[in-house]
């Protein structure tokens, strides 16, 4: 059987992906950069002789060195630059889906859906995030049972309590007493959270 949950799009947030790819080129280009002046001014006051199709050339090292190089080498640089680029993407990857997951998922939770667990594939990063994301939607689904349970109750306790007002019944006391009761669990659940503004 096929998995459903597997993401094809390894663009999953556009502009942070971008970023990290960007900078892991940059970063891998300044090294390269860099390595290459350091080599240049510890070897700038030596001569190196090249022989080449029958051609001998002296010239400052740094200088003779680079343009092989750059001759030799042009298609191992543009390589190392995609696979850079490539390894960049499937790491930015790994931490793009799950926050893009995230954010689906807190929207879901401002519209009123809390019941769901956020699913993250293996390896993503987050997972610890995840589940404490679950295990909060799990408390609060919890508590919102509760809840309504409790509203159920004052409910059926109030048409009670008019029934018995109407028929001068004695069960008034009683269905005032598991109304109070109920409303007091309640009050006692909605208190439990601090909220904005309070």
């Amino acid at each position: 059987m096929k998995r459903q949950w597997r993401r094809r799009n390894y663009f999953i947030k556009k502009d942070l992906q971008g970023k990290y790819m960007f900078l892991s080129f940059i970063l891998v280009l300044g090294a390269t950069i860099l390595f290459t002046v350091i080599f240049s001014l510890l070897s700038a006051d030596t001569l190196t002789i090249v022989y080449k199709n029958y051609n001998l050339q002296i010239g400052r090292t740094p200088t003779v060195l680079l343009v092989a190089f750059l001759r030799a080498h042009w298609l191992f640089l543009v390589t190392g630059g995609v696979i850079v680029v490539a390894v960049a993407m499937f790491i930015t990857h790994r931490i793009a889906g799950p926050l893009y997951r995230f954010e689906q998922s807190v929207l879901e939770m401002k519209r009123g859906n809390i019941g769901f667990d956020i699913r993250l594939r293996k390896g993503d990063e987050g997972s610890d995030l995840a589940g404490m994301i679950n295990q909060f939607n799990g408390v609060l689904s919890a508590r919102v049972k509760e809840m309504r349970e409790l509203s159920g109750e004052i409910d059926r306790c109030v048409e009670q309590l008019s029934g018995a007002m109407t028929e001068g019944n004695s069960d008034a006391a009683a269905s005032l007493a598991r109304m109070k009761d109920a409303t007091g669990r309640l009050k006692e659940i909605l208190h439990s959270y601090v909220i904005k503004n309070e």
